[in-house]
């Protein structure tokens, strides 16, 4: 592998050049720039390849700024988690003392029973089984209430946990999928997710028919997805 840096119109792109084909781009959640190139690629290809992405990356390099990534989660006592739109700081309490995870909204708290000598990974999994938790009991009357808002109802709902998008359907089987990481957010974010995919029952795509759907289901859809992808 041959490594490398150029500058393309002030904007620094690491060059990786391996076996392959062809040439591939990324933007990294830190903001790097890096080109993927086969071994025998002329430099002048490169940059002229990175000039007509140019615009591209700008955008995405603008998003990241006004988005940054999530902090990464070591899932200890002191760390700020959230709930609902809420923050709360995690303390971590023996297995011993507690079974299940307590929250304290007066002292803005959630206590996270673990055992002794636990791994980051094994933390993770207990927080994420309390987030799966707190999104099943909470989606029953908001879906109630979405249901009558859009007047298509699922055959199924069901949760797991997405890296990538908040919810999806599949309109055959009509069966909806939300993300059990929507338990973080304003409870507001849960009810435009379910009237979102509720919506792709009558609408596949995201075409101005589906936004038209949406302007009538859910006015202000614009300002919580903001919302919803800033948080």
């Amino acid at each position: 592998m041959i490594r490398e840096t150029i500058e393309v119109d002030g904007i620094k792109i690491h060059v990786e050049k391996k076996k392959m084909k062809n040439m591939y781009l990324r933007v990294l959640p830190t903001g790097i720039v890096k080109i993927s190139a086969p071994i025998s690629m002329p430099q002048k290809n490169i940059i002229d390849f990175a000039k007509t992405r140019m615009d591209w990356i700008i955008k995405k390099r603008e998003n990241i700024i006004k988005n940054p990534p999530e902090p990464y989660l070591r899932y200890v006592s002191g760390e700020i988690h959230h709930l609902w739109g809420k923050e709360y700081t995690l303390k971590l309490y023996s297995k011993d003392l507690i079974n299940d995870v307590i929250v304290v909204d007066e002292k803005a708290v959630i206590y996270l029973p673990v055992k002794t000598r636990t791994t980051r990974d094994e933390r993770e999994k207990v927080f994420i089984e309390f987030y799966r938790k707190e999104i099943k009991k909470a989606i029953p009357s908001f879906l109630e209430k979405c249901v009558d808002i859009v007047g298509r109802a699922p055959n199924e709902w069901r949760v797991k946990n997405m890296k990538t998008r908040w919810g999806s359907c599949n309109v055959y089987d009509k069966r909806i999928w939300l993300n059990l990481q929507l338990a973080k957010k304003d409870p507001i974010c849960l009810e435009y997710v379910i009237i979102h995919e509720l919506t792709h029952l009558y609408e596949a795509n995201h075409g101005p028919r589906f936004k038209n759907y949406m302007d009538n289901f859910c006015p202000n859809w614009r300002e919580i997805k903001k919302l919803l992808n800033k948080m």
